[in-house]
C-alpha cells in the first residue's frame, strides 16, 4: 500500500511539472505555430524569412548573449573545453550510430540520413528554447556549442558528404552554392559570426568593466525588449522551416526513416552528452540542460544544401527535418522534465 501511495504522489510531481512546463512554453507554441501558419498562407515569401533570420542573428542574438555576462561573476575556463568536446563527441557518436545503423543502404540514402542525425539545428532551434527556460546567461555555453558546430559542419559534413555520394556523380568544386566553396571562405566566415563576435565582446566588456556594468546598461529601457524579440523571431522561423505540410502525414511521421534518425537524435545524442557531463563532472545546470538540449535538436534545414551538392536523397532529407522538427516540438515537455529533475535550477 505505501509502495502505490509513493507511486501516486510521483506521478502527481511529474504532472504538475508537465502542466507547469506546459504553461511556461505555452508562447513557444504559440510563436512556432504562427510562423507555420504563415510558411503555408499566400502572404509567404522565403525574402521575408531571410528578413527575420538576418535580424535576429545579427542583431538581437548577439544583444542577449553580451548581455548574459552580467550575471556571471566569473569564469571557469575549462568549461569552455568542456562545451567543445561534447559538442565535437556528440557528433561523432551521431554519425557512428546512423551509420552503423543503416550502412547496407544506397550510398545517397545513408548520406540523408547521416546529415540529418550528424547535423542538428544548433542555433534557432535551441536557442530560444534554452532563453525561455533558463536565461540568457546559458546563451553563452549554446554559443560556443554552435561555432563548434559550424566547424564540423564545415569539415566533417563535407567529407561525410563525399564518402556518400553516388559513384556517377562528379562533384564539381565550381558548382553553385557548393559547400567546398563554404570550406574555403571558412576561417573568414566563422570569425564574422555575430554569436562568436558577442562572446568575445562579452569577454572583454567583462574583463574591463566587469559584470555590474553590463547589466546596468542593458537594464536600458530600449534594451529590454530585445529578449522577447529574439525570442519570438527565432521561434516564428522554426514555424518557418517546415517544407511540406504533407510530410506530417502519421505515414510519414512514423516510417522506419523517420524511426532510424529520431533513435539517434532523441535517444543516443542525449544520452551520449548525459553520460559526457557525468564523465567530465558538469553539475551546472545552465551548463549541462544547455548541452542536452543542442544534442538533441532536430536537424538543420541547411543539410537540404550539402544533399543537393553531393546528390543525396533530398526528398528523405526534408521529410526527416519536417517530421523530427515536429517530433521534437511534441517531446519538449517530458524533455524539459526529465532535465529540470535530474539539473535542477535553483
Amino acid at each position: 500500500m505505501a509502495f502505490f501511495d509513493t507511486l501516486t504522489q510521483v506521478l502527481s510531481v511529474l504532472i504538475e511539472g508537465l502542466l507547469g512546463l506546459l504553461t511556461d512554453l505555452l508562447i513557444v507554441y504559440i510563436m512556432i505555430i504562427i510562423g507555420i501558419i504563415w510558411r503555408f498562407s499566400r502572404y509567404y515569401k522565403p525574402k521575408y524569412g531571410k528578413w527575420i533570420n538576418t535580424i535576429t542573428i545579427w542583431f538581437f542574438f548577439p544583444v542577449n548573449i553580451i548581455s548574459s555576462f552580467a550575471s556571471i561573476e566569473s569564469f571557469a575556463g575549462e568549461m569552455i573545453i568542456i562545451v567543445t568536446v561534447v559538442a565535437v563527441i556528440v557528433h561523432i557518436a551521431s554519425f557512428l550510430s546512423i551509420h552503423l545503423i543503416s550502412r547496407s543502404k544506397p550510398p545517397e540514402e545513408v548520406g540523408a540520413r547521416v546529415l540529418c542525425s550528424t547535423f542538428p539545428n544548433s542555433l534557432l532551434y535551441p536557442f530560444p528554447i534554452i532563453l525561455a527556460i533558463l536565461g540568457s546567461s546559458a546563451l553563452i555555453y549554446a554559443s560556443i556549442f554552435v561555432f563548434v558546430a559550424m566547424i564540423l559542419r564545415n569539415s566533417l559534413g563535407v567529407l561525410l558528404g563525399v564518402m556518400y555520394t553516388p559513384e556517377h556523380v562528379n562533384t564539381d568544386e565550381s558548382k553553385p552554392n557548393s559547400p567546398f566553396t563554404d570550406i574555403k571562405k571558412i576561417s573568414i566566415n566563422l570569425l564574422k559570426f555575430p554569436p562568436l563576435l558577442a562572446v568575445i565582446a562579452g569577454f572583454i566588456l567583462h574583463a574591463i568593466v566587469g559584470p555590474s556594468a553590463i547589466g546596468d546598461l542593458f537594464a536600458l529601457p530600449g534594451l529590454s525588449i530585445v529578449k522577447p524579440i529574439s525570442l519570438y523571431g527565432a521561434l516564428i522561423l522554426v514555424g518557418v522551416s517546415f517544407r511540406d505540410i504533407e510530410q506530417l502525414h502519421p505515414r510519414s511521421l512514423f516510417s522506419k526513416e523517420v524511426f532510424r534518425v529520431s533513435s539517434v537524435r532523441f535517444l543516443i545524442a542525449p544520452l551520449v552528452v548525459l553520460v559526457m557531463l557525468i564523465i567530465l563532472q558538469v553539475r551546472e545546470p545552465a551548463v549541462a540542460i544547455t548541452l542536452i538540449i543542442q544534442g538533441m535538436a532536430p536537424p538543420a534545414v541547411i543539410n537540404i544544401m550539402y544533399g543537393k551538392f553531393f546528390n543525396l536523397k533530398e526528398d528523405e532529407i526534408s521529410l526527416l527535418i519536417t517530421s523530427l522538427t515536429l517530433l521534437a516540438l511534441i517531446i519538449l515537455p517530458f524533455e524539459l522534465l526529465i532535465l529540470l529533475v535530474l539539473f535542477p535550477i535553483t
